[in-house]
């Protein structure tokens, strides 16, 4: 018996309407993959401009007169003959935004064994460093302690390296203050005992008793002024 005319009719629209469904959902993905790399696009713009905005807003950081400081420090060390016959105790690290100057127990000791006076030694270091840091006279000063680990006595309860090594820091500080230093400059005095060796796997050298004075960036006055 032959089909009518209406049902086939309807059969081909129902292949039809499959067929055209089929190629759909044979491009859906097409369209949500599209949709989501303009979203991702949309995020990576939206991040980098807000980047881009935060580091245009950092204040430049002046270094030429840090970079004249260190260069006056290496001058008087290289005019000073008693240093030239042994290892030089202070180091001089330019950093991208600071000159740390690191004062080192090598040759002679900057202080009496486990106390914290200064040895004259010491002192003629600390009237060069004055006289470098006294170029700048805007830039804060942290001072930082530091002590080998031989051990106290007393033990972990009693007077130990993290008391002499912030003993030692302060009486740094108080050296510069006596040459002419500042005290409103003294941003920070910390101890950090024999946590932090210079030699790790040498942690009782005399080496790592040292005391680091760095020369900061000056303070933002648009910021402290907010």
């Amino acid at each position: 018996m032959a089909a009518s005319p209406l049902l086939a009719e309807e059969t081909r629209r129902r292949r039809a309407t499959k067929r055209i469904k089929r190629e759909l959902g044979h491009g859906n993905w097409k369209l949500v993959y599209a949709d989501f790399m303009t979203v991702l696009m949309a995020f990576f713009l939206v991040t980098w401009i807000l980047l881009w905005d935060l580091v245009s807003k950092r204040p430049e950081i002046d270094m030429a007169c840090i970079q004249r400081m260190a260069a006056d420090l290496h001058r008087q060390i290289d005019e000073d003959k008693a240093l030239r016959k042994g290892a030089v105790p202070i180091l001089i690290d330019l950093q991208p935004d600071s000159l740390r100057l690191t004062l080192l127990d090598n040759n002679q000791p900057m202080f009496q064994t486990g106390g914290a006076v200064l040895s004259g030694f010491a002192k003629e270091q600390f009237g060069k460093i004055a006289s470098a840091v006294n170029m700048c006279p805007g830039n804060p000063l942290r001072i930082e302690g530091y002590t080998d680990a031989t051990p106290y006595a007393g033990g972990a309860l009693g007077y130990g390296n993290w008391e002499l090594s912030a003993e030692r820091a302060n009486a740094a500080r108080r050296e510069l203050l006596s040459k002419e230093v500042d005290i409103k400059r003294i941003a920070q005095v910390l101890g950090y005992g024999d946590s932090v060796p210079s030699l790790p796997n040498d942690p009782t050298n005399p080496l790592n008793r040292r005391i680091s004075i760095t020369v900061l960036p000056k303070p933002d006055i648009a910021s402290t002024q907010r």
